[in-house]
């Protein structure tokens, strides 16, 4: 991933600086989704200090570059994970957990859209409910 980013970042005439670098394997060693916050955690507590405005522009250029996802659920900060196939999100509306789950038939769907003359790069669709810890908190107080 860090050569494909150094060929991006080429090809944008942009430096490749060693904080870009740190914040790209602080996302790769992020398991599931991360924020900036966390990230800016993580950087913070390996002596680079950073601002949280470098690492949004880092994550845009992360984006562009096809190795990480911006998502945008019902919060009002961003989430990222590393780009890969395409598949749902089950979002808790109590407590905010994220859990994937793969759901089969999601090629088929990204195949008719290609029939529309429209050419989709992945597809992620986000459920909304309750997960089992507070449907069990919930049950557990009536």
């Amino acid at each position: 991933m860090e050569k494909k980013f150094i060929e991006f970042l080429k090809s944008r005439r942009l430096k490749k600086t060693p904080e870009r670098l740190e914040i790209l394997h602080c996302c790769l060693e992020c398991k599931g989704h991360f924020d900036v916050d966390i990230l800016y955690n993580i950087l913070d507590s390996r002596g680079y200090h950073v601002s949280k405005a470098t690492i949004y522009s880092s994550l845009d250029l992360l984006a562009e570059a096809g190795i990480v996802r911006k998502l945008l659920f019902d919060t009002h900060q961003a989430k990222y994970e590393i780009a890969g196939t395409s598949h749902s999100h089950l979002i808790c509306t109590q407590c905010g957990e994220i859990v994937e789950l793969n759901i089969e038939g999601l090629d088929l769907i990204m195949d008719k859209l290609q029939l529309c003359g429209f050419i989709p790069n992945y597809l992620s669709t986000c459920i909304y409910g309750r997960c089992k810890n507070c449907t069990e908190k919930m049950r557990s107080l009536q």
